[in-house]
């Protein structure tokens, strides 16, 4: 075990924002076992666990001159780490969901060419609707909706906060529903009628 160099977490922190690779590798060492157990416990998987938590690590390292710790780092760090399981459970099911769906799609054996056209004929419609979206608004929703970024992960990736980027999601899901609407009841009536 190594010997523990900052007594004051203040002071590590202030270390830590001071560039030091050793106040980094003992608030490493100190909490990287902790948030282990504490991830792999609620995930029930290990590599999920490890690559979340050296996530959050690599993550303070990126940003450790910006980094604004108020209390306790314990504390931080823990909130962190449950902000980062629970985007990582709702991302994984929403993969299930999909699968559930994708499969469920399969199991009434609909023909392939006729959904792949009419995906292909929506997509192009989508694609068409997002083309007339601000820069901005189009950025954002296909990061929230292509890449599965969560709101967070958008908010420091465009240094937006994350009511902003609820905001321009919020308004690009209001544009598709109005363009999308009648598409969408169409082809389902369509889909009704051949089957």
């Amino acid at each position: 075990m190594q010997s523990v160099l900052y007594n004051d977490e203040q002071e590590l922190l202030i270390k830590l924002q001071q560039g030091s690779s050793t106040a980094f590798q003992e608030l490493y060492n100190k909490y990287y076992g902790l948030l282990y157990l504490h991830a792999s416990q609620k995930l029930q998987d290990r590599e999920a666990a490890k690559d979340i938590v050296h996530d959050l690590f690599s993550n303070i390292w990126q940003r450790k001159t910006t980094l604004i710790i108020q209390g306790k780092i314990s504390s931080y760090l823990y909130t962190a780490i449950r902000h980062r399981i629970i985007d990582y459970l709702a991302k994984e099911q929403s993969k299930t969901n999909y699968l559930d769906s994708l499969s469920m799609y399969l199991d009434n054996k609909v023909s392939e060419t006729d959904h792949l056209l009419r995906e292909r004929l929506l997509q192009e419609h989508i694609e068409k609707v997002l083309k007339k979206l601000s820069p901005r608004v189009r950025e954002i929703f296909e990061l929230s909706r292509k890449q599965y970024l969560s709101h967070k992960e958008i908010a420091e990736k465009l240094n937006l906060s994350e009511h902003s980027v609820r905001s321009y999601i919020k308004e690009a899901l209001r544009l598709l529903r109005a363009k999308l609407g009648g598409l969408l009841w169409t082809l389902l009536v369509l889909y009704c009628k051949i089957f």
